[in-house]
C-alpha cells in the first residue's frame, strides 16, 4: 500500500466517524426536545387540573356561605304566612346578608341558576325598594356546566315527613338543608362533590307584624 493510498483511507474513516458523530448528537438533541415538550405537557394538564380543582372550591365556598346565611324574612300577604324563599330544581331564589367584604349594606336578593351559555351563575340585587334602581351583581361561579339540580330537605306540604324534595316555595320554614349537585358535559373531567348546606337562621326573629297591613313593620 503506497502513502497516499493509506492517506485516503484515513481521511474516509474520519468521514464516516463525523457523520456517525453527528447523527448520535442528532439523536440526542431530538430525545432531549421530545423530553422538555413531554414534561412541558405534563406541567400544562398539571396546572390545569389544579385551576379547575381552585374554581370547584371557590364555588362551594360561596354558595355554602350564601347558604349559611340565607335569611327566613316572613311574608303575610297570603294566609298562612310564608318565608320569602322560592327553590326549585333548576333555580334557587332567598334573601341574605351580603358577604362581610360588601358590608355594611342591606340584604340581598340572590338566584342561583344556569344560563343560556351553560354558566352557574349568582346573580343578587337589593331587596331595598325601588328594586329597578338597584344594581344587579352577576358572579359566574363556574363555567361548562350541563345540568344543575338542587334539592330541598325537611318537612313540607303535603305530606310534612323529612325527606328530599325537588321544590320549596311558600312553606312556613326553611328547608333542613339545601344540596346543589352539578352534572358536567361528557368527557369533562371535573368532579363536583355534592353540596349539602344548612341555614343557620330558621327564624325571623325581626319581624314585628303590623295588625293593619299583615306585613312585618318597615317592610313592603
Amino acid at each position: 500500500m503506497t502513502p497516499g493510498q493509506t492517506q485516503c483511507a484515513d481521511e474516509g474513516f474520519s468521514l464516516v466517524e463525523a457523520l456517525a458523530s453527528l447523527v448520535v448528537v442528532g439523536m440526542i438533541g431530538l430525545m432531549l426536545v421530545q423530553g422538555v415538550t413531554t414534561g412541558r405537557r405534563v406541567w400544562e394538564r398539571i396546572d390545569s387540573r389544579e385551576a379547575h380543582g381552585e374554581a370547584l372550591e371557590a364555588a362551594q365556598t360561596t354558595l355554602r356561605d350564601r347558604i349559611e346565611q340565607i335569611y327566613p324574612a316572613t311574608l303575610y300577604d297570603k294566609s298562612p304566612p310564608y318565608i320569602d324563599f322560592k327553590g326549585s330544581a333548576e333555580q334557587l331564589t332567598f334573601l341574605a346578608n351580603p358577604p362581610v367584604s360588601e358590608r355594611p349594606a342591606a340584604i340581598r336578593r340572590y338566584t342561583l341558576a344556569l344560563d343560556t351559555a351553560t354558566n352557574l351563575v349568582l346573580t343578587s340585587i337589593s331587596d331595598v325598594p325601588p328594586p329597578e334602581q338597584a344594581p344587579v351583581t352577576r358572579q359566574v361561579l363556574l363555567r361548562g356546566v350541563r345540568q344543575l339540580d338542587v334539592a330541598y330537605f325537611g318537612a313540607a306540604q303535603p305530606d310534612f315527613t323529612r325527606r328530599w324534595r325537588p321544590v320549596w316555595t311558600d312553606e312556613s320554614a326553611l328547608p333542613e338543608a339545601v344540596r346543589v349537585r352539578l352534572t358536567f358535559e361528557p368527557g369533562d373531567q371535573r368532579q363536583w362533590p355534592d353540596l349539602i348546606s344548612r341555614p343557620r337562621v330558621t327564624i325571623d326573629a325581626a319581624c314585628m307584624l303590623n295588625n293593619v297591613t299583615h306585613h312585618c313593620k318597615g317592610r313592603v
